[in-house]
């Protein structure tokens, strides 16, 4: 378990551990780091950032798939930001400033699926539309998980 019983350990790398899925998160996202949302096709570009620059010391950074991304949501957790109460049901250790919805791998037609934080609920967005933000992860969830 993370520090005072948490699941997540906060790296000193600007990466987050989840000892539940041994999944490895990107602490920070796309929207406080550029100031705008990303449509899905730019969400690569952003990756191809992070995996250059190394983040935490690796280049494996991706997309999120649904289940992985929803593995991190927790109903009861809101989030603080300045003094104000927002409902986004996320840990706060991991940054979060504006914006909840995420883009996964998941894909249909034109569509790309997003997550939204402050519902829980899984969208189908525009793949052009700039609605969306990444939070990079690495590593794959064990499947074992999910039973």
């Amino acid at each position: 378990m993370g520090t005072n019983g948490s699941r997540y350990i906060l790296n000193k790398s600007g990466t987050i551990s989840d000892t539940l899925t041994g999944l490895m998160w990107q602490e920070s996202y796309s929207y406080p780091e550029n100031g705008v949302y990303l449509n899905w096709f730019n969400s690569w570009d952003y990756l191809a950032g992070l995996n250059k620059s190394k983040l935490g010391g690796y280049d494996d950074w991706r997309l999120p798939t649904r289940l992985e991304i929803q593995s991190i949501y927790e109903i009861e957790k809101t989030f603080e930001s300045r003094g104000r109460i927002y409902k986004l049901h996320i840990d706060p250790l991991f940054e979060f400033s504006y914006g909840s919805c995420y883009w996964t791998t998941h894909t249909r037609l034109s569509a790309a699926l997003g997550f939204e934080f402050d519902l829980g609920e899984l969208c189908w967005y525009p793949q052009a539309g700039e609605c969306g933000s990444v939070r990079a992860v690495r590593q794959s969830m064990e499947s074992k998980v999910l039973i």
